[in-house]
């Protein structure tokens, strides 16, 4: 018996599992041929102090709104982090902990690190962390927000919802609500990454009108007009898909083979899962180029020079034993790993892309390699992190 194995994250069809984090959990095994609409309303705009959730009166720090801007005295000391679904507003070095909200699925920065947008099983919301005002962009009222991400412009959220394994679809919200209810783009798939210039989204996509199968090429979708477009197909199944800071390529990670394991005459699962490795498609050429094996997350560093790469193989364990982080430059011509010990997972670059943070997973800590000197930095260990396993760093500005 054969069995199809898929999941929102790389690291799932590895035949792994994490806890969900910053941007969601598992879906179906089946891409959907069509999508209907979600359930998903914006309310009536509430403009709250200490926000919907606990969220405590903010302290004005940056007098800057505009994206980009922010305020040079807090630059790079905001880290958004998720303790056991529960975020929380830091300072890199685990000071000044704030908590923002429970039973969060999925948070991240705007662009000038003065607003944090979130979702829990409710909505979506959008915190100043200027004034300490919250709004709600949209009421969740079936299903929830699998991931989110904001315009380069800051004045749109896109966000991922799943209502059931056959119903997925991205919301496009404005920021500040203007009244209307998000609009719906249409059925999507895994990861939300906006052009620089903010007039394409990227993720991964599957032909709706052939045979049921997995996602295998890198779809683009117009935000103005809606107008979708395959810019590359694969031969096998493509996961999470980002544009470089520049716009000039996009990384993604793709199956080596189709995500198919044999099932044992006990009917228990074979442990394994398909190689997942990691590719930069030139949007001038379209010829895409292998940087890194048994890749199974990324991320690029703010100005585009680097990329930090989770590696690991599959060894039935959650996350792979060997995990660790690795520094790649996006032609793959220089590489280094920045982790020491493994597994190490999530790593998140600061904004003047110099550091990156990471989880040591087995010492539920966190950890800031510097990449000029590869010099590790570990954050004390304290009560609140003795025993928790689902550390997510969910972004860094």
């Amino acid at each position: 018996m054969l069995v199809l194995l898929r999941s929102s994250k790389p690291l799932c069809a590895l035949g792994l599992l994490l806890a969900a984090g910053c941007s969601g959990s598992g879906k179906s095994s089946t891409p959907p041929p069509t999508a209907p609409s979600v359930t998903a309303q914006l309310p009536p705009v509430t403009t709250v102090r200490g926000g919907p959730t606990e969220t405590p009166s903010a302290v004005r720090i940056g007098s800057s709104t505009s994206p980009g801007a922010g305020d040079a005295g807090t630059r790079g000391r905001r880290v958004l982090i998720n303790e056991a679904e529960t975020l929380l507003l830091t300072d890199p070095d685990g000071a000044n902990r704030r908590k923002i909200a429970e039973n969060v699925s999925a948070a991240a920065f705007s662009p000038d690190g003065n607003l944090v947008a979130y979702a829990d099983k409710q909505g979506v919301y959008v915190l100043s962390l200027l004034d300490g005002l919250s709004v709600s962009l949209a009421k969740v009222t079936e299903g929830q927000v699998d991931n989110l991400a904001w315009s380069p412009d800051q004045k749109h959220l896109a966000f991922y919802m799943a209502t059931s394994p056959q119903n997925w679809n991205l919301l496009l919200a404005s920021y500040p609500p203007v009244g209307d209810a998000p609009r719906n783009l249409g059925h999507w798939y895994e990861s939300i990454s906006f052009s620089p210039n903010g007039k394409f989204i990227v993720h991964p996509s599957f032909d709706a009108t052939g045979a049921a199968g997995p996602p295998a090429f890198l779809e683009t979708v117009n935000v103005e007009t809606g107008k979708r477009e395959s810019i590359y197909r694969g031969a096998t199944t493509i996961w999470e898909a980002k544009y470089a800071p520049d716009g000039s390529s996009i990384a993604f990670i793709m199956a080596k083979m189709a995500p198919v394991r044999q099932i044992a005459d006990d009917d228990e699962p074979e442990c394994g899962g398909p190689q997942t490795d990691l590719w930069i498609l030139p949007l001038e050429s379209k010829t895409p180029v292998k940087i890194m094996d048994r890749a199974f997350d990324f991320e690029w560093s703010p100005d585009g020079r680097w990329l930090a790469i989770e590696q690991g193989t599959d060894d039935c364990t959650s996350p792979p034993g060997d995990a660790a982080v690795l520094i790649s430059s996006p032609d793959g011509k220089q590489q280094f790993q920045i982790s020491k010990n493994a597994p190490s997972i999530r790593a998140r670059f600061s904004p003047d892309s110099k550091r990156v943070m990471f989880v040591e997973f087995d010492a539920s800590r966190f950890v800031i390699g510097d990449l000029k000197t590869r010099e590790l930095t570990t954050l004390a260990d304290d009560d609140r992190r003795t025993g928790i396993y689902d550390l997510w760093i969910c972004d860094w500005k």
